[in-house]
């Protein structure tokens, strides 16, 4: 199976129409990859819905509605994909570092609350617990940067860049956590 992507970010901010920024919009992907996990089978009219309940995103136009729907579909069978092809939806890395770094706290924090819509998290392994304890961290991640440096590094950029692929990797974790395997997977 192969994953499809994510419609195109920077596009799908556009057709916000200034009401929705780069950190809210992974922000709501978040949130949908939370609902996923927690709550497998739902629907992109109820994940819509619930982005009005948490009031970030009340009455999107229907382009708009269209786009977050695709990401909806995307998503789900990106989780699904046996070839972890799952990826963050988040501004492309010729953006700013900082507001990379700011769109991927808003992500975590997001994927949390999505995650806390399904209840309490009794069942989770240790290692489960300890990866929403290091998203909460990142959840409150802010960048200042020197005054004398004034640049972004390229130390920077492979430390997002691992710490992306690591909330990619816990996201993947919880939905198996919460999910367990499929029907047809072969348990080892």
């Amino acid at each position: 199976m192969s994953a499809p992507a994510l419609p195109d970010f920077e596009h799908t901010i556009q057709l916000g129409q200034a009401n929705l920024d780069a950190g809210g919009l992974a922000e709501c992907h978040g949130v949908l990859c939370g609902l996923v996990c927690r709550k497998p089978g739902g629907s992109a009219s109820g994940f819509l819905h619930h982005l009005e309940q948490l009031k970030l995103l009340v009455n999107p136009d229907a382009a708009l509605a269209v786009a977050l729907t695709e990401a909806f579909e995307s998503t789900v069978r990106q989780l699904a994909d046996e070839d972890m092809g799952f990826e963050l939806w988040l501004p492309d890395d010729d953006d700013l570092l900082e507001d990379r770094t700011i769109a991927l706290a808003r992500w975590c924090s997001g994927f949390l609350a999505g995650l806390a819509s399904g209840g309490p998290f009794d069942m989770l392994s240790e290692e489960a617990r300890e990866a929403i304890d290091d998203l909460q961290q990142i959840a409150r991640a802010e960048l200042t940067v020197p005054e004398d440096l004034g640049q972004e590094c390229e130390e920077d950029e492979v430390a997002f860049t691992e710490i992306v692929e690591y909330v990619r990797i816990v996201t993947l974790m919880m939905c198996e956590d919460f999910c367990g395997p499929g029907v047809d997977d072969p348990i080892h």
